[in-house]
């Protein structure tokens, strides 16, 4: 059990020397690191917004507006579909956030439009009488596309603030449609504001030319297939123009629609129909570039998946001649007129953008569009004062605690047996630095006390092997055959008592969240390098002093 080959030596060696090398640039000033390489000089650990300061926000997802367009497409659905099985009716219309409702043309037909409305989605709930049908979401269903939401937005939230480098944030659900974002070390938090605002819902519709072609801006009356959409030129007139209105519209909460917006203010609108021809979501990437011709101006590029080009290639190629509007956040970038079929599945978006517009795009139609809008109902910047008492409170605990051990050890074992086990505790904690380092994990305040604990849980195994070796010793057994066993026979218990832990650790950080997280952070590192520290680093030492002295008497 003692008689370690060469290999694992070197091995345990190496490992130690990479951890001291990887923990290394924590505890070195900034000056300093500034002058190392990159790659190396980022491996640091993060401190966590309860130690570092920086942004908090509070989100509500605008689950309302979702219902409302999940009914504004199943009507446009309905419509198609009875219109397809020629089932005659008078009217359908959408409650807002309730239902659907279809008055049909003959009672007889009821079962039949029955029918064919199942075909589109078996679990809708329906109602009504006679001529008239009644449809609704189940709630089971709608409970299930709110957690969808909720999810997709903070999974889009956290590709949003990763691109943007900054490391760590905590996103969790609060309820059931709000979002808590937190991001340590920011102060400027407009950018991170413009980010989380922007939906990023970009799709492509047909202009409705025959609605165009009136020269109304605003239609008095529009074909249940149309609605209005600002276009950005529009906007930007407004803007300039009418400061407080377009104001109005930024801060309105709930968010206006486009054609409210259209019908409040009267910017320069464009009828386009409610079809989607292309939706971001079958965007494949965004990047910001420049147009080789046109003075070299700032553009995004796009690609779309093969089902995007594909959809993307017949809507082209069976409307040349016609318009195609690009619709971005409830506003039109561009229409252009189709003139050939665009087959190639990409494109690009021109328009009267900056550089730095073009890239902020770019990012947030690579990161996917949100489900829905987001609006901050608390916005906190928190300070670092809090967390610099916190990191001293903690290092104070860490000292004393790690002192206190050290000289129970010394105490209990002697200094040789005390001493090992001490500095397979300190090896452990550069273990659990140069971790964290690596994986560019958080440090928070509950990560303190997760390293806290690690400090007086990285002795447990020892003691246990210390123990066992008392034993075999007390048996008559010879300093070398006491500690083989002794290390042989305690293996399991060692293995059995830290893998109970492991669990716990694991399913802390699995379903875990915000300041759970941070603890198990700590804590399942500093139990995985204990395994390493107890078993392995310990054992070489003693197989290195046992073949250096060949002691006849263990000094335990």
């Amino acid at each position: 059990m003692l008689n370690l080959p060469r290999w694992q030596v070197i091995a345990i060696v190496v490992v130690t020397a990479l951890a001291g090398l990887f923990a290394l640039p924590n505890a070195l000033p900034g000056g300093l690191l500034d002058k190392l390489p990159g790659w190396y000089a980022q491996n640091r650990i993060n401190l966590g917004l309860d130690l570092r300061g920086g942004a908090y926000f509070l989100l509500e997802a605008d689950l309302r507006g979702v219902l409302n367009e999940r009914l504004t497409n199943l009507s446009d659905s309905v419509r198609g579909e009875l219109r397809k099985q020629q089932v005659g009716f008078k009217d359908v219309t959408m409650q807002s956030g309730a239902s659907v409702t279809v008055v049909l043309r003959e009672e007889a037909q009821r079962a039949k439009a029955l029918e064919a409305i199942r075909t589109l989605d078996p679990s809708l709930a329906v109602s009504g009488q006679g001529d008239t049908i009644r449809l609704a979401f189940s709630d089971q269903d709608l409970t299930r596309k709110k957690k969808e939401v909720i999810e997709q937005s903070i999974e889009i939230l956290r590709r949003r603030v990763d691109e943007t480098g900054t490391i760590e944030p905590t996103i969790v659900r609060q309820g059931d449609d709000r979002i808590e974002l937190q991001v340590p070390g920011i102060k400027d938090t407009t950018d991170l504001k413009r980010k989380i605002n922007q939906t990023a819902k970009l799709t492509f519709h047909l202009v409705n030319e025959d609605v165009a072609q009136t020269g109304q801006n605003i239609p008095a009356n529009l074909p249940p297939t149309t609605f209005l959409v600002p276009t950005r030129e529009g906007m930007q007139a407004l803007r300039a123009s009418n400061p407080t209105a377009y104001e109005a519209i930024q801060s309105a909460n709930p968010r206006l629609t486009p054609e409210q917006v259209c019908r409040r203010y009267q910017p320069q609108c464009l009828p386009v129909f409610k079809r989607i021809v292309v939706g971001g979501e079958d965007l494949d990437d965004a990047k910001s570039t420049f147009e080789s011709q046109q003075g070299g101006r700032p553009i995004i590029s796009f690609t779309f998946n093969s089902a995007g080009g594909r959809a993307f290639c017949n809507a082209t190629r069976q409307n040349i001649g016609k318009r195609l509007a690009i619709q971005l956040d409830g506003e039109i970038i561009s229409a252009p007129v189709v003139q050939s079929a665009i087959c190639g599945g990409s494109g690009i978006i021109t328009g009267q953008f900056t550089t730095q517009q073009t890239q902020e795009q770019a990012l947030l139609l690579r990161s996917g569009a949100l489900p829905a809008t987001l609006t901050i109902i608390e916005e906190r910047t928190v300070g670092a004062d809090l967390g610099a008492d916190a990191i001293r409170a903690g290092t104070v605990a860490a000292l004393v605690g790690t002192v206190l051990v050290v000289i129970l050890m010394l105490a209990v074992y002697g200094p040789l047996f005390g001493g090992f086990a001490s500095i397979a505790m300190m090896v452990n904690m550069l273990l659990v630095f140069a971790g964290m380092s690596i994986l560019g994990a958080s440090l928070t305040l509950p990560g303190i006390a997760g390293l806290v604990l690690t400090v007086g849980m990285s002795v447990d195994s020892n003691v246990l092997i210390y123990e066992r070796v008392r034993e075999e010793k007390a048996n008559g057994r010879s300093p070398f055959s006491a500690l083989a066993e002794g290390y042989g026979r305690a293996l399991t218990a060692v293995i059995d008592s830290n893998l109970t832990a492991l669990i716990a650790g694991v399913v802390l950080f699995g379903f875990g969240s915000g300041p759970i997280r941070g603890f198990a952070t700590t804590l399942t590192l500093g139990l995985l390098t204990h395994l390493f520290t107890a078993t392995i680093f310990t054992r070489m030492l003693l197989a290195a002093w046992v073949r250096w002295r060949r002691p006849t008497e263990l000094p335990i």
